[in-house]
């Protein structure tokens, strides 16, 4: 089994999937609040080491955070 954050098996996605990807991120989130501990803990690890088009995003794991303490807020 690879660790978070190896590119091994690493999701990659044409452009034409990015709203497909946007939506079922925004339906994680959605449901986040819901979700055991473990998994929103493996969801995160997974979301700072994916690969993306945006290669630098600056506080990432700050901005990570913030999103979805704003839907569980």
């Amino acid at each position: 089994m690879s660790a978070v954050g190896e590119y091994k098996n690493v999701f990659k996605y044409p452009a034409e999937d990015e709203c497909l990807v946007r939506r079922l991120g925004s339906a994680v989130i959605a449901s986040w609040g819901t979700l055991p501990e473990p998994v929103r803990d493996r969801i995160l690890a997974e979301a700072r080491a994916a690969w993306d088009r945006e290669y630098h995003v600056p506080r990432l794991n700050d901005r990570l955070e913030a999103l979805v303490r704003r839907r569980t807020a």
